[in-house]
């Protein structure tokens, strides 16, 4: 693949994406915390929210953006907030699933998407 003008955009998502993976699994440092950590719940909002905004400007730039590659980006960013989630529970011993941080990895996404739909023009 020849970097251009068009597909250099998607090195931001894709490195999102990379540093979400790498945090999420084999980066993280388990953190014993009394009660609800909200802080981590803005977190990983915050995290989803840049990856589907990253990944829907980079698909924008490129002029591959449409409504079902929106939908599709969207569906896919929230499965990877999931699918993370589970990965964590089942590949890592000294991390758990939490069904917070899965909520708060689809409302990020969510959030990036909205914002983006609101500064699109066209």
């Amino acid at each position: 693949m020849i970097l251009n003008n068009t597909t250099i955009w998607f090195i931001p998502a894709i490195a999102v994406a990379l540093g979400i993976f790498l945090l999420s699994t084999f980066l993280a440092i388990p953190i014993q915390v009394e009660g609800v950590s909200y802080v981590d719940k803005i977190e990983h909002c915050f995290a989803y929210f840049v990856l589907v905004l990253s990944f829907l400007i980079a698909f924008k730039k490129s002029d591959k953006l449409s409504t079902k590659w929106s939908y599709w980006l969207l569906s896919l960013a929230s499965l990877y907030g999931l699918a993370l989630e589970l990965a964590q529970y089942i590949f890592f011993s000294n991390r758990f699933f939490e069904w917070v941080d899965a909520a708060a990895n689809v409302l990020g996404v969510h959030i990036g998407f909205v914002v983006f739909k609101l500064f699109d023009r066209g």
